[in-house]
């Protein structure tokens, strides 16, 4: 196994585990970090680290993915078993928090390394180098981003650095972290292929990175830097909706004309399988057809309000949702709902953490939806390809075309397409974000959670909750409030 140095930024030295869907791995040594990074095999071994960092966020019952569906109204209050994340009543103590801030900052550490010593690197392929450069600076990009939505401002760390030195790096503003995210994405852009073929296929590529930049610039509302992107993207021609929604999650179709940009899995018993498929339905689930064991019981339930949001005739709802089960032991529960959306598969798991299916980051609908909104915000056309964009997710989904009639002024797209985007993209982490990036979370959450069946009004979510709490044990390590400090209201 090879050793690479691993940060909660404080904390250093943990062992890098490889293999991935597509990287086929030497076998396993042990050396320093000294000896390391000499070989293109060790630095595509070292990049594969980065991937399996980036899996670890996504693939149990647990993970930093799941927090983040369960903060939106798409799940219903305290059926997500993450300690007060969807009550808003979470604190700096809560374990979600620390493990996406320790996720994180481990992907960029490993990039740190890769960046700093690819230069003086063997290479037999002098693109190969540039490609490996480029999934660095796109690992780094995307882990400040993150880091920046949940956080706000994060230490910016663009090197190693010893503990000591980790200590005097002042937190920066959210700002200044999405501005470093920015500049990283545009280097992989450079850096990166525009696809990979063969056992390469489902590495980060070109139009993942603008994708990826598309999204930034989307959150800070800067539709007229994320238009030509995702113009590139749209017009790359490699990209296009899968014929059925299922297919855009089933193992099946991993890697497909619909996946920009996804986390990889793979199935068999091997260690690179995800468990986090296994805990989105019950404890006792007996449907074998849908799932082939039982899942857990920390199973987070979907909101009534959600599965009402549906259309009539809207295929996606009865692809993404379980309503009612029937337990191992024949107790029948009509009115609970579960998420379903990642369960068609291909691959047969054979144990609860061997789900084969990938898990999206960017998928193609979300591109064109994407480019919808920015079509509208830079002003609004009437049955433009703003209305064509959209349509083409509804027609998927079994529904009418939405004409100039149903939507005749700017305000009324705006309203359209944020809906669709709360449907088509359930459960995939996006939700939260957009409330967020739309300055309606606030108004939108307190909705929600005065609900009668969300709380009736107990739970209620603050300005300052746009934003998590820093984990409390980074801020103890460093105690140094003029360099690490907590998030006002917390």
């Amino acid at each position: 196994m090879k050793k690479l140095i691993y940060s909660s930024l404080l904390i250093v030295s943990v062992a890098l585990t490889a293999c991935t869907k597509f990287l086929e791995m030497t076998p396993e040594s042990e050396y320093s970090v000294a000896g390391a990074y000499k070989t293109q095999n060790d630095f595509q071994q070292a990049i594969a680290g980065v991937y399996s960092a980036q899996q670890g966020l996504y693939s149990s019952n647990a993970s930093w993915f799941r927090g983040l569906i369960s903060r939106s109204d798409e799940i219903s209050t305290g059926a997500t078993y993450m300690e007060g994340l969807d009550q808003f009543i979470e604190n700096a103590t809560n374990p979600w928090l620390s493990t996406s801030w320790n996720g994180y900052y481990r992907m960029i550490q490993l990039s740190n390394l890769i960046l700093e010593k690819i230069d003086q690197g063997e290479f037999t392929d002098s693109k190969m180098r540039d490609y490996i450069k480029g999934e660095a600076h796109m690992f780094r990009a995307y882990s400040y981003w993150t880091l920046g939505t949940l956080f706000g401002g994060v230490p910016i760390l663009d090197k190693s650095m010893s503990i000591e030195e980790v200590k005097k790096v002042k937190r920066g503003t959210q700002e200044e972290t999405f501005a470093f995210a920015e500049a990283e994405y545009k280097k992989a852009i450079e850096l990166l292929p525009a696809d990979w073929a063969g056992a390469n296929k489902g590495r980060a590529t070109k139009y993942a990175a603008q994708g990826m930049l598309a999204r930034l610039y989307m959150f800070r509302s800067k539709f007229d830097l994320a238009k030509p992107l995702l113009v590139e993207v749209i017009n790359s021609d490699k990209y296009s909706l899968e014929a059925t929604y299922s297919n855009a999650f089933n193992d099946g179709f991993d890697n497909g004309k619909e996946r920009v940009w996804e986390v990889q899995f793979t199935g068999g018993q091997n260690g690179e399988g995800q468990a986090f498929t296994t805990g989105l339905l019950p404890e006792g689930f007996n449907d074998r057809t849908i799932m082939p064991f039982s899942g857990y019981s920390t199973a987070m339930r979907v909101s009534p309000a959600l599965y009402e949001s549906y259309e009539k005739g809207d295929l996606r709802r009865d692809l993404s949702i379980l309503k009612g089960w029937v337990s191992m032991t024949g107790v029948k529960d009509t009115v609970s709902m579960f998420v379903k959306k990642y369960h068609p598969h291909t691959y047969v798991p054979k144990m609860q953490n061997d789900w084969a299916n990938n898990i999206p980051i960017l998928r193609y609908a979300d591109v064109k939806l994407m480019y919808a909104e920015a079509l509208n915000e830079l002003g609004y056309e009437a049955g433009g390809e703003a209305f064509a964009a959209l349509n083409e997710i509804r027609k998927r989904a079994g529904l009418p075309a939405l004409t100039v009639t149903d939507l005749p002024t700017q305000a009324a797209f705006r309203e359209a397409l944020r809906k669709e985007r709360k449907i088509e993209l359930a459960f995939e982490g996006l939700r939260w974000l957009d409330l967020v990036r739309w300055n309606i979370a606030e108004e939108t959450m307190n909705t929600f959670l005065a609900q009668p069946l969300e709380g009736g009004g107990i739970y209620s979510m603050k300005p300052h909750q746009k934003i998590f709490p820093l984990p409390f044990d980074e801020l103890t390590r460093y105690a140094d409030e003029q360099v690490l400090w907590q998030n006002p209201g917390y």
